[in-house]
């Protein structure tokens, strides 16, 4: 199966850096400000996902450390 451009393990349309080279100054702003953008965006994805779990551990370390202490609190008691 050797398409001319209907391969589905070709992207014909990307920019590699044999066409890097040859692309216009207009063509390689666009494609550094695109790769950019999606750095930056899974970047900031991926420190907020870090919070956010930093928080829900922090949070839930707390409860559980406040549950712990009551039952042990209770079960002193009782004796």
């Amino acid at each position: 199966m050797s398409g001319l451009g209907n391969d589905a393990g070709q992207c014909s349309k990307g920019l590699s850096a044999q066409k890097f080279r040859a692309a216009t100054p207009e063509e390689r702003t666009i494609y550094r400000k695109w790769i950019f953008g999606m750095v930056a965006f899974y970047t900031t994805l991926l420190l907020l996902s870090g919070v956010a779990i930093a928080i829900e551990s922090s949070t839930g370390s707390t409860k559980l450390t406040a549950v712990s202490a009551q039952r042990a609190a209770m079960s002193h008691r009782t004796n």
